[in-house]
């Protein structure tokens, strides 16, 4: 069973989505330095939704509108493309997976799972059973028996869930999806995004764990560059300039102690920058994939505009993407 939805190809050629995109990317937040010295930040006019302030769009309606896009997106691409960018879509989908799972567990309304869903690229047999009275434990069963990238690098995510709850599942999925997707012979700029990413999420989680001293072992990501050996020992040896250098090494910001938020946000904007350079070498697949980044970077500074309005503007500055 495929996690995405599979689509007819229209046909459209590769320079149809492209000329798309070099228009529609202009309406992104690109000025950060004039939004925040503006008077109020609620005020600022987001373009791509037609002149409307970010004091009416919550957290919940900026992730909507970015579903909305990335969905956009994949329709308009021919088999080709879709094919290429598949990983980056099915890593896009797993958010939005979890969410639905943690309303089911929580018994939160049919609706509300339906509005989640509404922009979704879930496969209609997923949708199904997310939009239904199935629960979680059969929902977990369903998926680790016919998802193909759970059943092939995964097994045992309903006793996760009754043992570990969603940080278990959310372990099993993520570490299969990894798996399957670092497995993949794709092309390179989709490779070396999967690898930063994989390295970014190990490096966060070493941040998390180092901040907690929590006891538990964590679940790092294989694949990455930075071996599962260095990570185990900079955690087993509590070795903060061990994490600092590492988090140099990749963003070229030094972070004297255990502080994930600051390195996601490092991360992210090493990241955004490789992205940038990649476009400059391949403007066909660089520039879509730069396209799809800088929609998702979006989603989380518009949130962070709109939720810390009545913050300090430098505050606010360190904690965007760019």
């Amino acid at each position: 069973m495929e996690l995405l939805q599979e689509i007819k190809d229209r046909g459209y050629p590769a320079e149809y989505l492209l000329a798309r995109i070099h228009g529609r990317r202009k309406s992104l937040l690109s000025n950060r330095d004039r939004v925040l010295s503006g008077p109020e930040l609620s005020e600022y006019h987001v373009l791509s939704d037609h002149g409307t302030s970010i004091s009416a769009h919550p957290q919940d309606g900026t992730w909507k509108r970015f579903l909305k896009e990335s969905s956009w997106i994949y329709y308009q691409m021919n088999n080709r493309l879709r094919n290429i960018f598949r990983p980056y879509f099915m890593y896009s989908e797993l958010t939005t997976l979890l969410i639905c799972l943690r309303y089911k567990a929580a018994k939160g309304s049919s609706a509300e799972i339906a509005r989640l869903l509404e922009f979704s690229l879930l496969s209609e047999k997923i949708r199904y059973q997310l939009n239904t009275d199935t629960d979680v434990p059969s929902v977990l069963n369903m998926l680790e028996k016919k998802a193909f990238f759970i059943h092939d690098n995964s097994a045992g995510l309903e006793q996760a869930f009754l043992k570990d709850g969603f940080k278990g599942v959310e372990q099993k999925i993520s570490g299969a999806l990894f798996e399957y997707i670092l497995n993949l012979h794709t092309h390179p700029f989709i490779t070396r995004f999967f690898v930063f990413i994989a390295d970014a999420r190990n490096i966060i989680t070493l941040h998390k764990y180092m901040r907690w001293d929590t006891t538990s072992v964590p679940s790092f990501i294989e694949g990455g560059n930075i071996k599962k050996t260095i990570l185990t020992d900079i955690l087993r040896s509590y070795n903060t300039d061990a994490l600092a250098a590492l988090v140099y090494r990749q963003t070229g910001l030094r972070i004297d102690s255990p502080d994930a938020a600051r390195a996601e946000t490092a991360l992210q904007r090493r990241l955004t920058g490789m992205i940038k350079k990649w476009e400059r070498e391949s403007p066909d697949i660089g520039l879509i994939l730069n396209y799809l980044w800088r929609c998702a970077v979006e989603a989380k500074n518009l949130s962070i505009l709109y939720h810390g309005r009545e913050l300090d503007r430098g505050i606010l500055k360190e904690e965007l993407v760019y």
